[in-house]
């Protein structure tokens, strides 16, 4: 999901971390937002108005008695409220329901929109149980919380506190103005590939990223779920992972299966998206096998695999009522045919096909048909994996 024409009040508040809000403006500027900022009179001894001036935007300085209707004018723009950073003392003002400075004002006049808090302050005040307890109370009049990393302080001190990262920002913002389909559902995601080992250096595997898998796990979470991702041999730096999804990391069949059927168990929905060895190698070298002495006439060398488990069929056999298999298939022909008898031998509720001769295995984007148990088939053109994602997240029924 872009941002593209969502109107964002960026309020900052006046946190030594206040200098990140201008990676956070260029950011919501690329997903294509219209901003518009408020810099705190705090935040104005960390940095100066005039960095958002020289982009061309239109500055507000906390000064409420300036311009007396500001605040109504800034909360009929405003789509959503994004304070970041969000300091001690502003998060409780704002639970208390003081309206002295133009950031409370604007928030007092704009009851019915989305306020997005990014807290950032020393440890020991974000653990205070007065800030806990504000938050709580304000998580019940459409406040939504960006939480804070773990980590150094500009003190020195160690603990949770640390203005997040951008991506996690642009993420929480994403997820306010998605439906919460999903609310309350456990969502279990495979991604990856399986890798067969023969020794220990040498394995079988495919040229599955792991992206597809990782954009329906964040799509979820956007979605409201609960969400945990078996990650397969993913490298963590080819895709942005929300740091609210538990990663169950995992590397061949046998840890995959082990991992699968007891996550299960306790999910509501599964998207098998992780690309499984169809087959293993009957016989696993302990040592790494040497060239000399173990190749056969011509230099080749002879190993034995076995058939895996399909443990899509597997799982779908346990499945309890109430519960939804998602499936994905990749083919090179005959793509729904091939799914939709797919879809009846593994009795699964949904199945994703796509055809991987179009240069879609470990790329960006993905094309293909979604096809349902009803038997309904459609055609999602090509496009990045994050959107279809969300496309598909929203396909979703549960049985009435």
């Amino acid at each position: 999901m872009s941002l593209h024409n969502k109107n964002i009040l960026l309020c900052i508040t006046g946190s030594i971390s206040c200098y990140k809000s201008i990676d956070l403006y260029r950011r919501l500027k690329k997903a294509g937002a219209k901003v518009k900022i408020i810099v705190s009179d705090a935040a104005t001894k960390f940095i100066s108005p005039y960095i958002f001036e020289s982009f061309g935007e239109e500055v507000f300085e906390d000064d409420a008695f300036k311009s007396p209707l500001s605040h109504i004018d800034l909360s009929k723009f405003a789509d959503i409220i994004l304070i970041a950073p969000a300091t001690y003392n502003t998060i409780n003002k704002l639970a208390a329901g003081i309206a002295d400075t133009l950031i409370t004002l604007t928030v007092a006049a704009s009851p019915d929109k989305p306020k997005l808090l990014v807290p950032a302050m020393n440890p020991n005040m974000y653990a205070n149980k007065i800030l806990k307890d504000n938050l709580n109370k304000l998580a019940k009049h459409n406040f939504y919380v960006v939480s804070p990393e773990t980590g150094n302080a500009a003190c020195g001190d160690f603990g949770e506190g640390k203005f997040p990262e951008i991506d996690d920002i642009i993420f929480g913002v994403e997820s306010v103005f998605k439906k919460k389909t999903l609310n309350g559902r456990k969502v279990l995601v495979t991604a990856g590939a399986t890798r067969e080992y023969f020794d220990p250096v040498r394995f079988m595997s495919n040229g599955s990223s792991g992206k597809m898998g990782i954009s329906i796990a964040n799509a979820a979470l956007k979605a409201g779920a609960e969400v945990k991702l078996i990650a397969l041999n993913i490298d963590d730096r080819i895709q942005y992972i929300n740091r609210r999804i538990k990663i169950i990391s995992r590397t061949d069949f046998n840890g995959l299966k082990e991992s699968l059927f007891d996550e299960f168990k306790k999910s509501d929905i599964l998207f098998m998206a992780a690309a499984v060895s169809d087959y293993g190698f009957k016989e696993k070298s302990p040592v790494k096998i040497k060239k000399s002495g173990n190749t056969g006439a011509g230099g080749t060398l002879k190993v034995e695999l076995m058939q895996n488990e399909d443990l899509l069929k597997a799982v779908s056999k346990i499945k309890k009522d109430g519960q939804i298999v998602f499936g994905f298939a990749a083919e090179t022909g005959s793509a729904i045919e091939n799914g939709r008898k797919k879809l009846s031998e593994k009795s699964l509720d949904y199945i994703f096909v796509n055809d991987v001769s179009k240069d879609i295995i470990g790329g960006d984007e993905n094309e293909g048909f979604l096809i349902t148990k009803a038997g309904e088939v459609n055609r999602f053109e090509r496009e990045k994996k994050e959107s279809l994602a969300e496309k598909l997240i929203e396909e979703i029924s549960f049985p009435a």
